[in-house]
C-alpha cells in the first residue's frame, strides 16, 4: 500500500510539473526597425530556452498605444508575469506605475528615465516594489568615448578653429526618446570636459530617419563649411550623414569625420573604410540578460545580490584598428535566427547553473 501511494504521489508531482504554466513575459517596443529586430530575435530566443512564454507588442512609434497595451495584458484572467519596456518618449514612469498597481513585475531596459523622473521614481524597489530592476547599456562610458575620438582626430588633422578649439556638430535622435536624451547628455558631458573643443548645435531626426540626417548634414555642412566633426547619434543617422557628404562631393574621413552608436553590419564596413571613425554598440542582447535574470528571479534566484538592481550592459568600442574582429562575429549571417538559435541561454542562468557567482553577461 505504501509503495503504491508513494507511486501516486510521484505521479502526480510529474504530471502537475508537465502541466505547470509557463511564466509570461511581454516586451513593448516602440517601432519595427533593424536594431529592434535583433534585440526581439535575442529575447526570443532567450525565452523558449528558459520555458518562458513570450510575447512582443509594438507601439508604432505611439506612446499612448504603447500605454493601452501594456494595460491590457496586466489586467484580467490572462495577465502577465512580468513586463518589459524601454523609456519610449519618456513613458516609462507611468508603464511603472500601471503595472505596480496591477501588481506585476516590471523591468525597463536600453534606454533610462530622465533625470528629473529618476528623481520622482527613485531606484528600482525603492518606490515601487514590483519594478524590481534595470539593465541599461552603458551609454555615458560609450558616449565619451566617441566623442573623444572624433575630437582627436580632428586634432591630428589640425582641424581646430580661430578660437584654438575643434568645433563639434550633432545630428541626434527624437528628442523626447530616452536613448536621444541619453546620448545627448553624454555628448553635452563629453565635450565640456574637453577644453579643445566646443559644441555649436545639435539638431533632431523625430523618427531616426537616415534620409533626414542626410537633409540635415547637408543643411548644417553650409551652415558651418569649416566645421570637421559631425556626431550621430546612432548608425541609421550615420548613414544619412554619409549619404549627404557625397551629394556635396565631400570625402567622409578626409573632408569631416563621423561616429555614433551602432555597431550593424553597414556600420562596420563604414567603419573598415574609413568613412565612419569609431561606433560602438551591442545593447541589442539586452533583452535576452532581462529574460535570463527574470527566469531566476521567478525561480528564487534575486539578481540584486549579485549586481543590484541597476545593471549596466557593456558597450564596444570599434575603430579600424579592431572592426574585422567584430565584421566577423556580426555580420547578418551571424545575427540571424538561425545562428542566434545555437546560443544555449540556459548556460548564463545562476538558477540553473549553481556554481555561478556572478553573471557573465560581457
Amino acid at each position: 500500500m505504501k509503495k503504491i501511494c508513494l507511486v501516486s504521489i510521484m505521479l502526480l508531482f510529474v504530471t502537475t510539473s508537465l502541466h505547470a504554466k509557463p511564466y509570461k513575459v511581454a516586451m513593448f517596443y516602440p517601432r519595427e526597425a533593424p536594431f529592434w529586430t535583433i534585440f526581439i530575435d535575442f529575447m526570443h530566443e532567450a525565452a523558449n530556452d528558459l520555458g518562458i512564454e513570450f510575447q512582443i507588442h509594438v507601439a508604432e512609434d505611439n506612446q499612448y498605444l504603447t500605454q493601452r497595451q501594456l494595460t491590457r495584458v496586466v489586467m484580467g484572467p490572462n495577465r502577465v508575469d512580468a513586463v518589459v519596456f524601454n523609456n519610449f518618449r519618456q513613458i516609462a514612469p507611468n508603464l511603472i506605475r500601471i503595472a505596480e498597481e496591477a501588481k506585476v513585475i516590471s523591468f525597463l531596459v536600453n534606454s533610462a528615465l530622465s533625470e528629473d523622473d529618476a528623481i520622482v521614481m527613485g531606484a528600482p524597489r525603492e518606490k515601487y516594489k514590483y519594478w524590481i530592476g534595470e539593465m541599461l547599456p552603458d551609454e555615458e562610458g560609450a558616449g565619451i568615448t566617441i566623442a573623444n575620438h572624433l575630437v582627436d582626430a580632428a586634432i591630428s588633422k589640425n582641424k581646430m578653429h580661430n578660437d584654438g578649439k575643434v568645433h563639434v556638430v550633432g545630428i541626434n535622435g527624437p528628442v523626447a526618446a530616452g536613448s536621444a536624451v541619453m546620448r545627448r547628455n553624454t555628448l553635452n558631458k563629453a565635450i565640456a570636459n574637453r577644453p579643445d573643443a566646443t559644441l555649436i548645435q545639435v539638431v533632431h531626426s523625430e523618427q531616426w530617419s537616415k534620409l533626414d540626417a542626410k537633409m540635415k548634414f547637408i543643411n548644417l555642412k553650409s551652415r558651418y563649411p569649416d566645421v570637421f566633426v559631425f556626431w550621430a547619434g546612432s548608425a541609421r543617422l550615420a548613414d544619412g550623414i554619409i549619404e549627404g557628404a557625397y551629394q556635396l562631393n565631400l570625402t567622409p574621413g578626409k573632408d569631416f569625420v563621423t561616429g555614433g552608436v551602432g555597431i550593424k553590419e553597414t556600420m562596420l564596413k563604414r567603419v573598415q573604410s574609413g568613412e565612419v571613425r569609431v561606433a560602438s554598440g551591442g545593447h541589442f542582447i539586452e533583452g535576452a540578460w532581462a529574460m535570463v535574470i527574470l527566469y531566476d528571479y521567478f525561480h528564487g534566484v534575486d539578481f540584486a545580490q549579485s549586481g543590484g538592481t541597476q545593471r549596466r550592459s557593456p558597450m564596444v568600442i570599434v575603430t579600424k584598428d579592431n572592426v574585422d574582429l567584430y565584421l566577423d562575429n556580426l555580420s547578418k549571417e551571424k545575427l540571424s535566427k538561425e545562428s542566434i538559435k545555437k546560443v544555449d541561454f540556459t548556460q548564463y542562468s545562476m538558477k540553473l547553473n549553481p556554481k555561478l557567482k556572478e553573471y557573465k553577461f560581457d
